[in-house]
């Protein structure tokens, strides 16, 4: 939904569109703003955002259990400090169980 307010406010998506999405998200999936600034502060704002983007998205799955997305995105967050966070693992893996559902 965000999005395409984005799109008809702008007319076209630019990669700041998603930031802004994902900014409005952190409210409706109960994610607190501090959490948003720890990781855009560690992560950097495009990082920060394909976080909370896979986290909505994990969320939204019937087959995976968060009960907490803020507690998830804290998450990524520490495993990016250990080294460990995958970004691209994760979105190949959303993007795998999207296939096999079709």
């Amino acid at each position: 939904m965000w999005l395409d307010i984005e799109r008809s406010r702008c007319g076209k998506l630019d990669f700041h569109s998603f930031v802004i999405a994902a900014q409005k998200r952190l409210p409706e999936l109960g994610i607190h703003p501090s959490a948003w600034e720890e990781a855009v502060g560690l992560l950097g704002e495009d990082a920060a955002m394909l976080c909370v983007l896979i986290t909505d998205a994990k969320v939204a799955d019937p087959e995976v259990t968060i009960l907490s997305a803020g507690g998830y995105l804290r998450g990524m967050v520490r495993a990016h400090r250990t080294g460990s966070l995958n970004i691209m693992g994760s979105l190949i893996g959303l993007n795998e169980r999207s296939r096999r559902r079709k």
